[in-house]
């Protein structure tokens, strides 16, 4: 006896795939692909937001750097100062530049004999017994405060001592 595998009337009452000509893919096949394929693609579309939102993000901070490094190489003015400062935009950028005197004793190893300051330095402190004003210090270190607010609304500062010319005793 044979068994019903082996029977010619059950094979051909049951076509394999290959039998019939179909080598095709079944439907639930295809949807499996393209539900792999769309969480795929969906990961990629994040990280490539992601990285173009890093890379805007990184642009603002360089432009802001560049503001504030311009800013840093203007020379210091003697009204900003007095003013305690100034403000304005440039390339897009607000900033603000505070300026403010720095009260720097110098030590008493600095002063000559009878505690008078040496006239080749022109002076300890900025006419302090300076008769003549080409002895008086031209120089004083100012405290001078960039802060750059970037186009995301970040606030880079910059904190930094300079000299900036004294002002003229009147």
């Amino acid at each position: 006896m044979s068994s019903a595998k082996n029977d010619p009337q059950t094979r051909r009452s049951h076509p394999s795939r290959r039998e019939c000509g179909s080598a095709g893919f079944t439907l639930i096949e295809a949807l499996a692909a393209f539900a792999i394929v769309a969480v795929l693609s969906l990961v990629v579309q994040r990280s490539v937001v992601q990285s173009r939102l890093g890379l805007v993000a990184v642009e603002d901070r360089l432009g802001a750097e560049r503001v504030m490094r311009s800013l840093l190489a203007e020379p210091v003015r003697l009204r900003d100062v007095g003013d305690g400062g100034r403000t304005g935009t440039l390339d897009g950028y607000r900033y603000a530049i505070r300026l403010s005197a720095l009260e720097v004793p110098l030590p008493e190893a600095e002063r000559g004999d009878g505690g008078r300051c040496p006239p080749s330095t022109g002076g300890c402190d900025a006419g302090a017994g300076a008769e003549d004003p080409s002895q008086r210090v031209r120089w004083q270190p100012l405290r001078q405060d960039i802060e750059v607010v970037t186009h995301r609304g970040v606030s880079l500062t910059l904190e930094t001592i300079r000299l900036g010319p004294t002002p003229p005793i009147q």
